[in-house]
């Protein structure tokens, strides 16, 4: 009776163990593939070059998607380039210009005048070569930044709209 008993309970835990919700996996990065998504639809010379990346090939620019921490190491912002980081202390996403020209900001998607917009670069471009950002009006003191990286000053956090690399 006492072997009877004892197989009971054990059944039964086993089976309420086994009818428990099991745990779920993480979901899929879905806000960086619907963002994906949504370039690539709306724009025709945007190409997807990994899982989280799109680049205009033409105009030598590349956005790379994050899970929002900073790039410490500059991985994604290859010597010749200078990023721009959607949060302060090259954190969030970002991205990458290499041709030395003016970029309007807005035409890669990238929010001009709302959060996460321009928060922070990293100018990682060789001989002196510095980046320029200016807003829509060019009505504020223009943020001309050289080699390194920095965040934008409060006046012109979010609201950069032109970016020139200067060569």
């Amino acid at each position: 009776m006492l072997n009877l008993a004892v197989s009971l309970v054990t059944a039964t835990s086993v089976l309420l163990a086994s009818s428990a919700s099991p745990v779920a996996a993480a979901p899929p990065d879905t806000l960086t593939e619907d963002r994906i998504r949504s370039i690539l639809a709306g724009d025709p010379h945007a190409t997807r070059l990994s899982a989280n990346q799109v680049a205009w090939p033409d105009d030598g620019v590349v956005l790379t998607l994050t899970d929002g921490d900073a790039d410490a190491a500059g991985s994604w912002c290859g010597t010749g380039r200078a990023c721009v980081h959607a949060d302060a202390n090259r954190g969030g996403y970002g991205y990458a210009f290499y041709y030395c020209q003016v970029y309007r900001l807005p035409s890669y998607g990238f929010p001009t005048g709302e959060r996460a917009g321009a928060s922070s670069w990293y100018n990682n471009q060789t001989g002196g070569a510095k980046i320029k950002f200016e807003d829509e009006w060019f009505t504020l003191t223009p943020v001309v930044a050289g080699y390194g990286f920095g965040n934008m000053p409060s006046y012109m956090n979010d609201r950069a709209y032109w970016l020139t690399l200067l060569c």
